[in-house]
């Protein structure tokens, strides 16, 4: 628990074994367990912190099975209310899943799910000894949420503080992360260099502290940042070195999202039947992730893609594709004008493209973590 001060008298005899006591835990089906709970310790914070440190790492790998499990976990505690440790621990581990859960929902795209997580998260948190780190990560998630819903702007203007909070807690990684939330915000407001050199110190950094997993990302938003300036040799090879640590790190939100900007970098090249092919095998990975918005967006990408090479019937499929999605899950309700133009062109069979590359714009393939 990065930052947080120890709840717990051993925390070496944790580490021992903890990966795999959650493990055996999570391959319980999860109506399985309550009526073992006693068998399967639940109500230990030993096990509850194995079990937390065994959803984090699974964040980038499956999301929705986090949003699942997050979910389990926090209705378990709240209800009936459980004693669980000898002070604060059931309010922390409570605020803990719900951050966990809010977290996975913002990767899938359920906004209005995630605030809600996060509004719990933060009741919890403020009744623990440690309240101010965990404000600190719920506050940064709200952030990125705000970056997804285009408020760049107050993103650029609430970053700094929240680094300088997470450096004067000693929370190295935190504050790196947050870093990534400023050159997003850069490169969408077309700040291009700037972004160019946040992500360079983020990678520096990144080495620095030997994260692999912050510098695989940071290296996949500078692929964009040198598609974005034209610079499209570097960012290739730059994409087949972050490819090899995406597969090392086993994260597949990653790699979609990777293959999502080769596509990109392919298409700005004119080799249109190579994009294809990469923008399927991102929409197939984030199909398998259940990351609907991103399936949609790519629908979108893909429609524009045949479009220029004469393909109207496909470009049309795929479009009919994504406004399903798109209606169920409220996903743009900043771009509803462009949305409403492209289902309208859609009825004339005559798609309107400047209408689809406004709406698909607002699903970007940067990457925050």
């Amino acid at each position: 628990m990065t930052g947080r001060i120890i709840r717990f008298p051993n925390r070496a005899t944790l580490q021992e074994g903890a990966s795999e006591e959650a493990s055996r835990i999570l391959a319980v089906p999860i109506p399985e367990r309550r009526p073992r709970a006693l068998e399967l310790s639940l109500e230990e914070p030993e096990t509850l912190l194995a079990v937390c440190g065994a959803l984090r790492g699974l964040g980038e790998i499956n999301p929705a099975l986090v949003r699942e499990e997050a979910d389990f976990f926090y209705y378990f505690i709240e209800s009936p209310e459980r004693p669980i440790g000898l002070f604060d621990e059931r309010e922390y581990f409570l605020g803990e899943m719900a951050l966990l859960a809010g977290s996975a929902c913002r990767m899938l795209f359920r906004r209005e799910e995630a605030k809600r997580w996060f509004d719990r998260s933060e009741s919890y948190f403020r009744q623990t000894i440690n309240a101010l780190a965990d404000w600190a990560r719920v506050s940064y998630q709200r952030l990125a949420l705000r970056a997804e819903e285009r408020e760049f702007d107050a993103v650029l203007e609430l970053v700094p503080p929240l680094i300088q909070t997470f450096r004067k807690l000693n929370m190295r990684e935190d504050a790196l992360k947050s870093r990534f939330l400023e050159g997003v915000a850069l490169m969408n407001l077309e700040r291009f260099e700037a972004a160019l050199t946040v992500f360079r110190e983020i990678c520096d950094e990144a080495e620095r502290l030997g994260n692999d997993r912050l510098l695989a990302i940071g290296c996949n938003n500078l692929v964009q940042v040198h598609s974005y300036l034209g610079d499209s040799d570097q960012a290739l090879s730059l994409a087949q070195e972050t490819l090899k640590l995406f597969y090392k790190l086993d994260n597949r939100v990653g790699l979609a999202k990777l293959q999502w900007g080769v596509g990109t970098l392919l298409k700005a090249k004119g080799r249109l039947p190579a994009a294809v092919e990469a923008f399927e095998a991102a929409q197939e990975g984030f199909s398998v992730l259940e990351m609907r918005s991103d399936v949609a967006a790519l629908h979108l990408v893909l429609a524009d893609v045949h479009l220029e090479l004469g393909n109207h019937s496909e470009a049309t499929r795929h479009v009919l594709l994504a406004v399903p999605i798109i209606q169920a899950e409220n996903m743009v309700p900043e771009g509803m004008a462009a949305f409403a133009l492209l289902q309208e062109s859609v009825r004339h069979q005559n798609l309107d493209r400047q209408a689809l590359r406004d709406l698909h714009g607002y699903f970007k393939e940067v990457s925050a973590s």
